[in-house]
């Protein structure tokens, strides 16, 4: 099995590398040190396993478990130095949890616990099949809420609630009616993340959510502008023309002086 170690301390991650040498059936593909790297490593080595600690530098093991979730689907075994955050590792799709350092022994139990998901058991004595099969995995569930940042002061907002997010340096902006908060994250990521929820990437830098959008207008060339419930009008660019319409079925309209666009 395909391993991917994600851990901001060095000295942990090799630790790790060491805990898999010991065996003949895992090979160590990749390490990052960040969810951003880790999401690019990921998508390139397509690996069985995921390493993933609970807080990184950018991101949280949870945020990346679902970005990574929705291309590779790898297993995900998180870790962090304290035990708080079992419960929801678990909720998350997690199939393990274990607190830093590991014991060898508790490694290895988290790989047994690994190679019965990953293969599956052989009907009547429970023995694990000797070859690997399709993995049968389920892709992490959508966030339940995103947690923006306004004034020094944390807020759990609902994705429903919001009508757009717009990229911002390193950071995103999420836009909910009026108000507006802060967030270190990519759009990128969101738009894997909050695919589920009806977000369309319709620019490099914007992510729309359709449920927001009262109403659409032919802008030329495969572009559209997209006036939302709160008054904005964003525009988007041709690239993205065929995502909108996947999720938006938008019929040939035809402009003002009667030149039909398609």
């Amino acid at each position: 099995m395909k391993l991917l170690i994600v851990k901001d301390q060095a000295d942990a991650r090799e630790s790790l590398v060491r805990l898999c040498e010991r065996r003949d059936d895992l090979q160590v593909v990749g390490e990052a040190a960040c969810g951003k790297d880790a999401i690019d490593a990921a998508n390139r080595l397509n690996p069985d396993i995921m390493f993933l600690d609970v807080e990184l530098p950018d991101m949280s093991g949870f945020e990346l478990l679902r970005a990574v979730g929705v291309q590779t689907h790898p297993l995900g075994i998180m870790m962090s130095n304290c035990a708080g955050y079992s419960t929801r590792a678990f909720e998350e799709g997690a199939i393990d949890y274990f607190v830093m350092p590991v014991t060898a022994k508790r490694f290895d139990l988290a790989i047994a616990r690994a190679r019965t998901r990953f293969n599956g058991a052989l009907p009547g004595d429970g023995r694990l099949t000797p070859t690997f099969s399709e993995p049968r995995r389920t892709a992490p569930s959508p966030p339940h809420f995103l947690v923006g940042e306004r004034q020094r002061r944390l807020y759990p907002l609902d994705p429903k609630s919001i009508d757009y997010i717009e990229a911002d340096g390193n950071y995103v902006t999420l836009r909910a009616g009026k108000m507006e908060y802060l967030r270190r994250d990519s759009i990128k990521c969101l738009s894997m993340q909050l695919a589920d929820f009806g977000f369309i990437r319709i620019d490099r830098s914007l992510l729309v959510n359709s449920a927001a959008v009262a109403y659409a207008e032919v802008a030329g060339h495969g572009t559209y502008a997209l006036t939302l419930t709160s008054g904005v009008c964003l525009h988007s660019t041709a690239a993205y023309r065929d995502s909108i319409l996947h999720v938006i079925p938008l019929p040939a309209l035809t402009k003002r002086y009667g030149d039909t666009v398609s």
